[in-house]
């Protein structure tokens, strides 16, 4: 029978992994700096700086997950605008991937909306992160956001690889992992936040997906948190 994985050590593996790179490539540059050309040093610094990136997106996720953990997130509502932060957010992560097709449908959203836009930001970062990582450069993403009955929809859909059946009752769980996502960077980690930070709102989070066909994860911020009229776009 195979052992179970230690969550310690796929943490450590996953934050060993842009570590190497960055090791490896300045001590490249160490080594070869006279004989290297303008664009090939700035080339390796590129790759330097997007393996930092992810080295501290994997520790921003860490800290955030033990914060939630201990009970440490604590809200600070305010009044935002939604359409503003869901295009940002959108904005912001597709700038990685400037090829993707990538649509955003907003539609009938209030102006207003109370709640903690930072940590509502980072709910929506996870998710939309997650269906880039998961699916291929040239598959699309949508994005849509509605009003609905009990608050503010907004869907996250990609046609990537997709969740099996038997992974879908454990996603929330903190350091699980789907079967097919062993050759994907993660802590397992995202999800758990995401869903922990909905959960502080009052909302929740819905996913649909059929491994091999993609996936739509939907957050729901409740009806309560929502004041202002409704602007049709």
């Amino acid at each position: 029978m195979a052992q179970p994985l230690d969550p310690v050590a796929l943490l450590a593996h996953q934050l060993k992994t842009p570590l190497s790179t960055i090791s490896a490539l300045a001590q490249g540059l160490i080594r070869r700096a006279e004989r290297l050309s303008a664009k090939e040093v700035r080339d390796r610094a590129e790759r330097i700086w997007r393996a930092s990136l992810r080295l501290n997106e994997l520790i921003e996720m860490v800290l955030s997950y033990t914060r939630s953990s201990a009970g440490g997130i604590l809200l600070n509502p305010t009044e935002f605008n939604p359409e503003a932060l869901i295009r940002r957010v959108c904005r912001e992560q597709t700038s990685h991937e400037p090829s993707r097709p990538v649509t955003v449908d907003i539609q009938t959203l209030p102006r207003t909306v109370v709640g903690d836009p930072i940590l509502l930001e980072q709910a929506l970062v996870i998710v939309l992160s997650n269906a880039m990582k998961y699916s291929s450069a040239e598959r699309p993403i949508t994005v849509e956001a509605r009003s609905a009955p009990e608050g503010i929809s907004i869907q996250v859909k990609d046609e990537g690889i997709g969740i099996s059946a038997r992974d879908l009752p454990f996603l929330m769980q903190p350091f699980f992992r789907g079967h097919n996502t062993k050759n994907y960077p993660g802590t397992g980690l995202g999800l758990s936040l995401a869903w922990h930070i909905l959960r502080l709102h009052g909302g929740g989070i819905e996913i649909d997906s059929r491994e091999g066909h993609g996936t739509t994860v939907t957050l729901m911020i409740p009806e309560k948190n929502i004041t202002g009229a409704v602007d049709v776009l």
